[in-house]
Protein backbone atom coordinates (compact mmCIF):
# COMPACT_ATOMS: atom_id res chain seq x y z
CA UNK A 1 0.00 0.00 0.00
CA UNK A 2 1.30 3.39 -0.95
CA UNK A 3 0.92 6.37 1.29
CA UNK A 4 0.99 9.89 0.00
CA UNK A 5 1.94 12.79 2.19
CA UNK A 6 1.07 16.38 1.47
CA UNK A 7 4.11 18.56 0.95
CA UNK A 8 2.12 21.79 0.58
CA UNK A 9 1.83 22.63 4.25
CA UNK A 10 2.55 26.31 4.48
CA UNK A 11 5.23 27.38 6.92
CA UNK A 12 3.85 29.63 9.64
CA UNK A 13 5.27 33.13 9.67
CA UNK A 14 4.79 36.31 11.64
CA UNK A 15 3.09 37.78 8.57
CA UNK A 16 0.00 35.68 9.27
CA UNK A 17 -3.12 37.68 10.03
CA UNK A 18 -3.17 37.21 13.84
CA UNK A 19 0.28 38.79 14.09
CA UNK A 20 -0.61 41.56 11.66
CA UNK A 21 -3.81 42.40 13.54
CA UNK A 22 -1.88 42.52 16.82
CA UNK A 23 0.66 44.99 15.41
CA UNK A 24 -2.11 47.14 13.94
CA UNK A 25 -3.99 47.14 17.26
CA UNK A 26 -0.88 48.16 19.24
CA UNK A 27 0.01 50.94 16.80
CA UNK A 28 -3.54 52.31 16.69
CA UNK A 29 -3.65 52.22 20.50
CA UNK A 30 -0.39 54.18 20.78
CA UNK A 31 -1.46 56.82 18.29
CA UNK A 32 -4.88 57.11 19.98
CA UNK A 33 -3.28 57.54 23.40
CA UNK A 34 -0.88 60.08 21.95
CA UNK A 35 -3.74 62.01 20.35
CA UNK A 36 -5.84 62.03 23.51
CA UNK A 37 -2.93 63.22 25.67
CA UNK A 38 -1.54 65.57 22.98
CA UNK A 39 1.85 63.88 23.07
CA UNK A 40 4.40 66.05 21.24
CA UNK A 41 1.82 68.73 20.50
CA UNK A 42 1.98 71.65 19.80
CA UNK A 43 4.94 71.12 17.47
CA UNK A 44 7.89 73.32 18.39
CA UNK A 45 9.82 75.14 15.68
CA UNK A 46 13.54 74.35 15.63
CA UNK A 47 15.83 77.17 14.51
CA UNK A 48 18.48 74.66 13.37
CA UNK A 49 16.43 73.53 10.38
CA UNK A 50 15.38 75.27 7.17
CA UNK A 51 12.86 78.14 7.40
CA UNK A 52 10.36 75.97 5.52
CA UNK A 53 9.96 74.00 8.75
CA UNK A 54 8.42 77.09 10.38
CA UNK A 55 5.77 77.11 7.67
CA UNK A 56 5.05 73.42 8.31
CA UNK A 57 4.69 74.15 12.02
CA UNK A 58 2.01 76.73 11.25
CA UNK A 59 0.17 74.29 8.98
CA UNK A 60 0.43 71.61 11.65
CA UNK A 61 -1.15 73.81 14.31
CA UNK A 62 -4.21 71.57 13.96
CA UNK A 63 -3.70 68.47 16.09
CA UNK A 64 -5.68 66.10 13.84
CA UNK A 65 -3.76 67.18 10.72
CA UNK A 66 -0.43 66.80 12.53
CA UNK A 67 -1.23 63.24 13.65
CA UNK A 68 -2.66 62.14 10.31
CA UNK A 69 0.23 63.58 8.28
CA UNK A 70 2.83 62.18 10.67
CA UNK A 71 1.30 58.71 10.47
CA UNK A 72 1.11 58.84 6.66
CA UNK A 73 4.79 59.80 6.34
CA UNK A 74 5.84 57.02 8.72
CA UNK A 75 3.77 54.59 6.64
CA UNK A 76 5.50 55.83 3.50
CA UNK A 77 8.93 55.22 5.06
CA UNK A 78 7.83 51.74 6.15
CA UNK A 79 6.53 50.99 2.64
CA UNK A 80 9.89 51.92 1.06
CA UNK A 81 11.73 49.73 3.60
CA UNK A 82 9.43 46.83 2.75
CA UNK A 83 9.90 47.53 -0.96
CA UNK A 84 13.69 47.44 -0.59
CA UNK A 85 13.43 44.05 1.12
CA UNK A 86 11.09 42.68 -1.55
CA UNK A 87 13.21 43.87 -4.49
CA UNK A 88 16.57 42.81 -3.07
CA UNK A 89 15.17 39.63 -1.42
CA UNK A 90 17.18 40.30 1.74
CA UNK A 91 14.88 37.97 3.70
CA UNK A 92 14.43 34.64 1.95
CA UNK A 93 10.88 34.17 3.23
CA UNK A 94 8.07 36.26 1.79
CA UNK A 95 7.17 38.46 4.75
CA UNK A 96 5.71 41.82 5.72
CA UNK A 97 7.71 41.86 8.94
CA UNK A 98 10.09 44.78 8.08
CA UNK A 99 7.07 47.01 7.45
CA UNK A 100 5.33 45.84 10.61
CA UNK A 101 8.37 46.19 12.87
CA UNK A 102 9.25 49.68 11.64
CA UNK A 103 5.70 50.93 12.26
CA UNK A 104 5.74 49.26 15.67
CA UNK A 105 9.05 50.90 16.63
CA UNK A 106 8.10 54.44 15.62
CA UNK A 107 4.57 54.18 17.02
CA UNK A 108 5.78 53.10 20.47
CA UNK A 109 8.39 55.87 20.67
CA UNK A 110 6.46 58.76 22.22
CA UNK A 111 9.28 61.16 21.34
CA UNK A 112 8.48 60.78 17.63
CA UNK A 113 4.78 61.60 17.84
CA UNK A 114 3.07 63.15 16.04
CA UNK A 115 5.38 64.96 13.62
CA UNK A 116 9.03 65.87 14.04
CA UNK A 117 11.87 67.01 11.79
CA UNK A 118 13.06 63.41 11.66
CA UNK A 119 9.74 62.43 10.03
CA UNK A 120 10.91 64.10 6.81
CA UNK A 121 14.50 62.95 7.23
CA UNK A 122 13.50 59.27 7.53
CA UNK A 123 11.95 59.28 4.06
CA UNK A 124 15.16 60.71 2.61
CA UNK A 125 17.32 58.14 4.46
CA UNK A 126 15.33 55.14 3.24
CA UNK A 127 15.67 56.47 -0.33
CA UNK A 128 19.43 56.75 0.25
CA UNK A 129 19.47 53.02 1.08
CA UNK A 130 17.24 52.30 -1.92
CA UNK A 131 19.62 54.08 -4.31
CA UNK A 132 22.71 52.53 -2.69
CA UNK A 133 21.37 48.97 -2.92
CA UNK A 134 20.39 49.53 -6.55
CA UNK A 135 23.98 50.57 -7.30
CA UNK A 136 25.32 47.11 -6.42
CA UNK A 137 28.15 46.32 -8.88
CA UNK A 138 26.78 48.75 -11.45
CA UNK A 139 29.49 49.94 -13.84
CA UNK A 140 27.80 53.37 -14.08
CA UNK A 141 26.36 54.06 -10.62
CA UNK A 142 27.17 57.79 -10.47
CA UNK A 143 23.56 58.83 -11.12
CA UNK A 144 22.13 56.72 -8.32
CA UNK A 145 24.82 57.81 -5.87
CA UNK A 146 24.27 61.45 -6.82
CA UNK A 147 20.63 60.93 -5.87
CA UNK A 148 21.74 59.36 -2.59
CA UNK A 149 23.92 62.40 -1.87
CA UNK A 150 21.02 64.75 -2.60
CA UNK A 151 18.78 62.83 -0.18
CA UNK A 152 21.45 63.02 2.53
CA UNK A 153 21.76 66.76 1.95
CA UNK A 154 18.00 67.28 2.21
CA UNK A 155 17.76 65.12 5.34
CA UNK A 156 20.66 67.07 6.87
CA UNK A 157 18.63 70.27 6.61
CA UNK A 158 16.09 68.79 9.01
CA UNK A 159 18.42 66.70 11.20
CA UNK A 160 22.02 67.97 10.84
CA UNK A 161 23.49 64.77 12.31
CA UNK A 162 22.40 62.92 9.15
CA UNK A 163 25.34 64.57 7.35
CA UNK A 164 27.64 62.40 9.47
CA UNK A 165 26.19 59.36 7.68
CA UNK A 166 27.92 60.39 4.44
CA UNK A 167 31.07 58.34 5.26
CA UNK A 168 28.77 55.38 5.87
CA UNK A 169 27.45 55.81 2.33
CA UNK A 170 31.02 55.65 1.01
CA UNK A 171 31.65 52.48 3.05
CA UNK A 172 28.54 50.97 1.48
CA UNK A 173 29.74 52.00 -1.98
CA UNK A 174 33.02 50.21 -1.29
CA UNK A 175 31.17 47.08 -0.11
CA UNK A 176 28.96 47.06 -3.21
CA UNK A 177 31.92 47.68 -5.56
CA UNK A 178 30.44 50.94 -6.84
CA UNK A 179 33.06 53.21 -5.25
CA UNK A 180 34.92 54.90 -8.08
CA UNK A 181 36.24 58.42 -8.48
CA UNK A 182 33.21 59.44 -10.55
CA UNK A 183 30.65 57.92 -8.18
CA UNK A 184 32.47 59.31 -5.13
CA UNK A 185 32.41 62.84 -6.56
CA UNK A 186 28.77 62.40 -7.61
CA UNK A 187 27.72 61.55 -4.05
CA UNK A 188 29.73 64.48 -2.67
CA UNK A 189 28.35 66.93 -5.22
CA UNK A 190 24.84 65.68 -4.46
CA UNK A 191 25.25 66.81 -0.86
CA UNK A 192 27.04 70.07 -1.70
CA UNK A 193 24.48 71.16 -4.27
CA UNK A 194 21.80 71.29 -1.58
CA UNK A 195 23.93 73.57 0.56
CA UNK A 196 24.78 75.67 -2.48
CA UNK A 197 21.07 76.48 -2.70
CA UNK A 198 21.02 77.12 1.04
CA UNK A 199 23.94 79.53 0.65
CA UNK A 200 22.09 81.33 -2.14
CA UNK A 201 19.08 81.65 0.15
CA UNK A 202 21.24 83.05 2.94
CA UNK A 203 22.86 85.59 0.60
CA UNK A 204 19.46 86.66 -0.68
CA UNK A 205 18.12 87.06 2.86
CA UNK A 206 21.40 88.57 4.17
CA UNK A 207 21.11 86.10 7.03
CA UNK A 208 23.64 83.31 7.58
CA UNK A 209 22.14 82.05 10.83
CA UNK A 210 21.11 78.79 9.15
CA UNK A 211 24.74 77.83 8.55
CA UNK A 212 25.75 78.81 12.07
CA UNK A 213 22.88 76.82 13.56
CA UNK A 214 23.81 73.77 11.47
CA UNK A 215 27.42 74.04 12.61
CA UNK A 216 26.41 74.47 16.26
CA UNK A 217 24.14 71.41 16.04
CA UNK A 218 27.00 69.26 14.77
CA UNK A 219 29.60 70.73 17.13
CA UNK A 220 27.53 70.57 20.32
CA UNK A 221 28.21 67.03 21.49
CA UNK A 222 26.17 65.81 24.42
CA UNK A 223 27.40 62.35 25.30
CA UNK A 224 24.62 59.99 26.35
CA UNK A 225 25.39 59.32 30.02
CA UNK A 226 25.47 55.82 31.45
CA UNK A 227 22.77 56.76 33.96
CA UNK A 228 20.44 57.61 31.06
CA UNK A 229 20.27 53.92 30.15
CA UNK A 230 18.56 53.24 33.48
CA UNK A 231 15.60 55.51 32.75
CA UNK A 232 12.57 53.27 32.88
CA UNK A 233 11.02 54.60 29.68
CA UNK A 234 14.10 53.45 27.73
CA UNK A 235 13.34 49.83 28.52
CA UNK A 236 11.75 49.56 25.05
CA UNK A 237 14.96 50.74 23.42
CA UNK A 238 16.87 48.19 25.50
CA UNK A 239 14.53 45.46 24.23
CA UNK A 240 15.21 46.48 20.63
CA UNK A 241 18.97 46.47 21.28
CA UNK A 242 18.73 42.99 22.78
CA UNK A 243 17.02 41.66 19.66
CA UNK A 244 19.58 43.48 17.50
CA UNK A 245 22.45 41.75 19.31
CA UNK A 246 20.74 38.38 18.85
CA UNK A 247 20.18 39.17 15.16
CA UNK A 248 23.84 40.17 14.79
CA UNK A 249 25.17 36.85 16.08
CA UNK A 250 22.56 34.85 14.15
CA UNK A 251 23.38 36.57 10.87
CA UNK A 252 27.13 36.18 11.36
CA UNK A 253 26.86 32.49 12.27
CA UNK A 254 24.55 31.70 9.33
CA UNK A 255 26.14 33.96 6.75
CA UNK A 256 27.07 30.99 4.55
CA UNK A 257 23.35 30.36 3.90
CA UNK A 258 23.08 33.63 1.98
CA UNK A 259 24.54 34.76 -1.33
CA UNK A 260 27.45 37.18 -1.39
CA UNK A 261 25.10 39.97 -2.43
CA UNK A 262 22.74 39.44 0.50
CA UNK A 263 25.66 39.13 2.92
CA UNK A 264 26.97 42.49 1.78
CA UNK A 265 23.58 44.13 2.23
CA UNK A 266 23.08 42.66 5.69
CA UNK A 267 26.62 43.74 6.55
CA UNK A 268 25.83 47.31 5.51
CA UNK A 269 22.66 47.31 7.62
CA UNK A 270 24.68 46.07 10.60
CA UNK A 271 27.23 48.82 10.01
CA UNK A 272 24.44 51.36 9.82
CA UNK A 273 23.03 50.10 13.13
CA UNK A 274 26.42 50.48 14.84
CA UNK A 275 26.91 53.92 13.26
CA UNK A 276 23.46 55.03 14.51
CA UNK A 277 24.20 53.82 18.04
CA UNK A 278 27.50 55.73 18.05
CA UNK A 279 25.68 58.88 16.90
CA UNK A 280 23.08 58.29 19.60
CA UNK A 281 25.79 58.11 22.25
CA UNK A 282 27.45 61.31 20.98
CA UNK A 283 24.28 63.37 20.57
CA UNK A 284 22.15 62.49 23.58
CA UNK A 285 19.89 65.53 23.15
CA UNK A 286 18.68 64.17 19.82
CA UNK A 287 18.21 60.62 21.09
CA UNK A 288 14.69 60.16 19.71
CA UNK A 289 15.65 61.29 16.20
CA UNK A 290 18.71 59.05 16.11
CA UNK A 291 16.68 56.12 17.49
CA UNK A 292 14.31 56.60 14.55
CA UNK A 293 17.25 56.33 12.14
CA UNK A 294 18.35 53.18 13.96
CA UNK A 295 14.89 51.68 13.42
CA UNK A 296 15.47 51.57 9.64
CA UNK A 297 18.21 48.90 9.54
CA UNK A 298 17.03 47.23 12.75
CA UNK A 299 13.56 46.51 11.34
CA UNK A 300 15.10 44.50 8.49
CA UNK A 301 17.77 42.80 10.60
CA UNK A 302 15.37 41.70 13.34
CA UNK A 303 12.84 40.57 10.73
CA UNK A 304 15.55 38.47 9.05
CA UNK A 305 16.43 36.94 12.42
CA UNK A 306 12.86 36.24 13.51
CA UNK A 307 11.90 34.62 10.21
CA UNK A 308 14.88 32.28 10.42
CA UNK A 309 14.38 30.77 13.89
CA UNK A 310 11.92 28.18 15.13
CA UNK A 311 8.29 29.27 15.21
CA UNK A 312 7.86 28.99 18.99
CA UNK A 313 11.03 30.99 19.68
CA UNK A 314 9.87 33.47 17.07
CA UNK A 315 6.53 33.95 18.82
CA UNK A 316 8.12 34.36 22.26
CA UNK A 317 10.52 37.06 21.00
CA UNK A 318 7.75 38.71 18.99
CA UNK A 319 5.40 39.03 21.95
CA UNK A 320 8.31 40.02 24.17
CA UNK A 321 9.30 43.01 22.04
CA UNK A 322 5.68 44.14 21.63
CA UNK A 323 5.07 43.96 25.40
CA UNK A 324 8.28 45.79 26.27
CA UNK A 325 7.71 48.55 23.71
CA UNK A 326 4.10 49.05 24.75
CA UNK A 327 5.07 49.17 28.43
CA UNK A 328 7.81 51.71 27.64
CA UNK A 329 5.35 53.89 25.71
CA UNK A 330 2.74 53.86 28.47
CA UNK A 331 5.33 54.68 31.14
CA UNK A 332 6.69 57.60 29.12
CA UNK A 333 3.24 59.07 28.44
CA UNK A 334 1.77 58.78 31.91
CA UNK A 335 4.79 59.24 34.19
CA UNK A 336 7.11 61.47 32.23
Amino acid sequence: MRYSFSTNRRRKTLSDWPSVVLIIAVCVLCWAIGYIHSVGFPIIENSAVIPLWGGFCKILSNRAIAYILGLLLFLLSAFVIQRINDIEMIIRERTRLPFMLFILFVSTNAGLLPFKEITFALICIVFVIYELFNSYQLPEAAGKLFNAGVFIGIAGLFVPQVLLFLPLLWIGMYQFRSLKYKSFMASLIGVLIIYWFVLAWCVWKHDFSMFTSLYSSLASLNVFSISAFFRIYLIGFAGVLLLLVMAFFHIKMNAFNNSVRIRQMLSFLLNMSVWSIVMLLLYGNDADSLMAILYIPVSVLIASFLEDVRYRIRLVLYYFVISVLLFSFVIRVWIF
